[in-house]
């Protein structure tokens, strides 16, 4: 199963575009919170880009972001509601939230192995004591220093790709 990882859109209709022109084969498009909700810059433009994911609605899988509000995320056609949920792959626990409310030193008691969340703007690929650790960073404001970014999840590999570039920066195995 081929799974694109991306979160932080922040109503970015052009950066998310540039997303799946750059990898238009995917099984499942991950949403890792913060969809619509964004600053009015170039690219900003929320109501097509809920066209624009609606279009994926059979595909996706989401969780919400702080920044996911009700009135943005009724134009959307699939679920927006939970702040986390759990999705077992290549015999692995995925445990995916936003990270706003629940991350590293505060998750939800329930068993994983890897570990997905965003929030930070900062993409990270690491393992620590037995767990993988994956953030995708932001497609739209990415922050410390980092570039737009997104993740493909394919045959246990998580490779961390750069937007503009479209080339893969980094990778962990799971």
């Amino acid at each position: 199963m081929r799974i694109l990882i991306v979160s932080d859109i922040h109503g970015n209709l052009d950066n998310m575009k540039k997303v799946i022109q750059n990898d238009p084969s995917f099984d499942c498009l991950l949403l890792v919170g913060d969809l619509l909700a964004g600053p009015n810059i170039d690219g900003y433009d929320p109501e097509r880009l809920a066209d624009f994911l609606n279009i994926y609605r059979d595909k996706v899988i989401c969780v919400k972001g702080n920044c996911d509000y009700e009135y943005d995320t009724k134009l959307l056609n699939f679920s927006v509601d939970k702040l986390y949920i759990t999705l077992p792959m290549d015999n692995k626990i995925f445990l995916i939230t936003h990270g706003h409310y629940y991350y590293k030193k505060n998750l939800p008691e329930v068993p994983y192995d890897v570990l997905i969340s965003g929030h930070t703007h900062v993409p990270v690929l690491e393992r620590d004591k037995g767990k993988v650790f994956v953030n995708p960073g932001s497609i739209t404001l990415p922050r410390r220093g980092s570039t737009k970014c997104y993740i493909i999840y394919e045959d246990r590999v998580f490779s961390l790709k750069e937007l503009d570039s479209n080339k893969v920066i980094e990778r962990i195995y799971i």
